[in-house]
């Protein structure tokens, strides 16, 4: 009976810290996005891809060094590697080509559907099922973060849609979706960490491939040059690789894919007081009101074991 009851406080424990990771990925997005601001309108959706996995790929290759690096199954590598191609070097120059396109306002929104996306590829290729009480948390969730969202869109400026973004958009949410998938059968064997690092690294030499068919490799290098830029370029991307992408994939190992993705939805409600604190700015209280109805949410993911 002990050692069935130890199990379990260690099955409850991994739950427990899934859940921490996959809310401190999310608040970690919400301050690089803020950190990005204003610079992915500068330079070409393909040039942000590039320098950021390139930078990423730095920073986890030293951490490695470190910690140190296991034996990666050939099949392991095969799934994060097609993870990294599809999730990286193709859904990350959608979502940066949106970000040109769209109101960032507008963007956000359109985000919201990666969570109901990913719960059905998850359903469908992953036969995974959340509980009734999951389903509890998944709603108030989502509800709250659509309040919080829809409040901010009424709130700024909803004007401008532009067709071509929305497209981006809408392949962005469904290769990050189907990456995790991916990413969920590579990680069975494999420490976060190195996931990352292997789906980063694919990420990159996706999008080196094309630049050099294209013959722009030096000009993609371009948010690098700038002194200032260059530093809270790095900034930004250290912040997303351990805090965002680390983080995300550390949660997906140790949850369901459709929990995890639903507390990785929560960003906007980071971002909600970032704004406040950071950019000075004043959301309405529908806003608030919606923080308050995703957190006994997030409770419930928590501790639905």
């Amino acid at each position: 009976m002990i050692p069935i009851q130890i199990l379990g406080a260690i099955q409850l424990s991994q739950h427990a810290v899934g859940v921490c990771a996959a809310l401190a990925s999310a608040a970690s997005w919400a301050v690089g996005t803020i950190l990005f601001k204003g610079i992915g309108e500068r330079f070409p959706a393909s040039a942000m891809t590039l320098v950021k996995s390139l930078l990423s790929v730095l920073l986890l290759a030293f951490s490695l060094i470190l910690v140190g690096w296991t034996r990666v199954p050939f099949s392991s590598l095969g799934w994060l590697t097609l993870s990294g191609l599809i999730g990286i070097a193709a859904g990350d120059t959608c979502f940066f080509a949106a970000l040109r396109l769209l109101p960032v306002h507008q963007l956000i929104v359109l985000m919201m559907l990666a969570p109901g996306i990913t719960l059905i590829m998850a359903i469908l290729f992953l036969n995974e099922t959340p509980s009734p009480i999951g389903w509890l948390g998944i709603a108030l969730v989502l509800s709250g973060v659509a309040l919080t969202l829809g409040a901010d869109l009424r709130w700024g400026s909803s004007q401008g849609r532009a067709p071509t973004g929305l497209v981006f958009g809408i392949l962005s949410i469904l290769c990050m979706g189907l990456s995790v998938i991916i990413a969920k059968v590579g990680l069975n064997a494999v420490p976060a960490l190195e996931a990352t690092f292997l789906r980063m690294a694919a990420g990159l030499a996706g999008m080196f491939i094309v630049a050099a068919a294209k013959r722009q490799v030096f000009s993609w290098l371009e948010p690098l040059r700038g002194e200032g830029l260059r530093w809270r370029f790095a900034l930004a991307v250290a912040v997303v690789t351990f805090g965002g992408f680390w983080l995300a994939l550390f949660s997906v190992k140790r949850l369901d894919v459709s929990i995890a993705n639903t507390l990785l939805a929560t960003e906007p409600l980071f971002a909600l007081p970032l704004s406040v604190f950071w950019l000075r700015e004043r959301p309405v209280a529908l806003a608030w009101s919606g923080a308050a109805i995703a957190f006994p949410g997030a409770l419930l993911l928590a501790f639905n074991a």
